[in-house]
């Protein structure tokens, strides 16, 4: 009975979502911003993900 409920409930969350838009439409004659530079900071913030990762991994077995 409670996985009913709680599928019930993901799908009423889901329907109601579905109508949702991020942005709204605009005119073709906007003029659009260029787009971040993130694709320069994906390695160094996986090398950073991996290393806090690692950190935290071993104070945790440290303690048990």
């Amino acid at each position: 009975m409670k996985n009913f409920k709680t599928l019930l409930i993901i799908l009423m969350l889901s329907v109601g979502i579905q109508n949702m838009n991020a942005q709204e439409d605009f005119d073709d004659d906007t003029q659009d911003v260029p787009s971040a530079p993130i694709n320069d900071y994906i390695v160094p913030m996986l090398l950073v993900g991996v290393y806090l990762g690692y950190r935290l991994l071993k104070s945790r077995t440290k303690e048990a």
